[in-house]
């Protein structure tokens, strides 16, 4: 039994767990400068070590388990998500008009964080299961009513960003299970329509987002944490300023800046070359690993469960970067192992967990 637990631990992935610790590393550096001169936030950095250091516990554990036990149980899992999003509605606390977090004192943990891990698992096995069925339109709408039911529940929280990341890694996960692009063609039209029936009922601060987006003048509180972020990455030239030198950052300018606009910090202080760029290439570097694993795995949920796994990473990376370059509204979601959060970390660490598990098990004679 131990011979045969190191012979799957000889298949530990390093480079993706060293990117992936580097990465967080960096993003805590840059928290320190975030929060510096705002003092309820002091401590930020520090618990954010902590969280890192509970992470990348999360990470050995979830690559020790066997990830086809977890597939194995994926209607236990869906009915643990759904079953969490419904009571986090009853007893979760409000922030900033949203009840979508638990607060456990020490942490707010947040269930739509831990599924984006979890529902990848499930999806992918319910994937896998029904590959025979992938061309059928009335599997592509049984496929989303399964991520429907948890769309639907984030949405009323309310969590646009959230609820939109979930459809992400529902079409990723899709298209990589052959998912017709005549059925793709025809759910983004009903889609499009739909988005235009809803929009009216969104939270008044969401509506806000939006016309902000369009209308800068419209909503100009909205617009102006928007405009500071365009004015700290363009002051941020090729160098940047120097670390804890950033104007908009250091003297208050910008807002929420160790959460949604780091990267308006990061590009501000040190820089395309040595920031951005520094970031973009490590996060391009750990969706490569996680997309290699996907491709060696001969295991179909596996394979599926990866690729969710990506496009969520690369998903959130794109909407964070887009907002702070005012390409398309806040939504709220986090540049990934960068931001400040707890559940958020926990959960992407979680996440690299899972993947490892697959590659550490890829050879088809360790599949019984």
């Amino acid at each position: 039994m131990l011979q045969q637990q190191s012979s799957i631990w000889r298949y530990f992935d390093l480079w993706l767990a060293a990117a992936v610790i580097l990465l967080t590393a960096f993003g805590i550096m840059m928290i320190q400068s975030a929060v510096t001169g705002a003092p309820a936030f002091e401590t930020y950095p520090q618990r954010q070590v902590l969280y890192a250091l509970a992470g990348i516990a999360a990470m050995f554990i979830f690559a020790a388990i066997d990830y086809r036990v977890l597939t194995s149980g994926h209607w236990y899992i869906f009915a643990g998500i759904v079953a969490s999003l419904i009571l986090v509605m009853i007893v979760g606390v409000i922030t900033n008009g949203s009840r979508r977090s638990f607060d456990l004192g020490f942490i707010q943990f947040q269930p739509s964080e831990f599924g984006r891990v979890f529902m990848a698992i499930t999806l992918g096995q319910f994937l896998a299961q029904r590959q025979h069925l992938v061309t059928k339109f009335s599997n592509t709408l049984i496929a989303l009513a399964y991520v429907g039911v948890p769309v639907a529940l984030i949405f009323v929280e309310p969590d646009l960003g959230m609820a939109i990341l979930f459809g992400v890694m529902w079409f990723v996960m899709m298209f990589m299970a052959g998912l017709p692009l005549s059925h793709f063609a025809l759910l983004a039209t009903v889609a499009i329509a739909g988005g235009a029936l809803i929009l009216p009922s969104l939270a008044e601060y969401q509506q806000q987002r939006i016309v902000a987006f369009v209308d800068p003048e419209a909503v100009p509180e909205q617009a102006f944490n928007i405009e500071q972020a365009l004015i700290a990455i363009a002051s941020g030239g090729l160098f940047g300023k120097g670390y804890l030198q950033g104007t908009q950052s250091q003297l208050g300018f910008l807002r929420v800046q160790h959460t949604d606009f780091i990267f308006a910090v990061i590009t501000e202080e040190l820089g395309l070359i040595f920031g951005s760029l520094v970031v973009i290439a490590l996060i391009g570097f750990i969706l490569l690993r996680i997309l290699k694993v996907a491709e060696i795995t001969p295991d179909a949920a596996g394979r599926y469960l990866c690729v969710g796994i990506a496009g969520v990473l690369f998903f959130q990376t794109v909407v964070s970067i887009g907002m702070n370059l005012r390409l398309i509204p806040v939504t709220g979601l986090t540049l990934p192992f960068v931001s400040y959060g707890g559940s958020s970390l926990v959960t992407l660490y979680m996440a690299i967990g899972v993947v490892q598990s697959v590659r550490m098990r890829h050879r088809k004679q360790e599949f019984g």
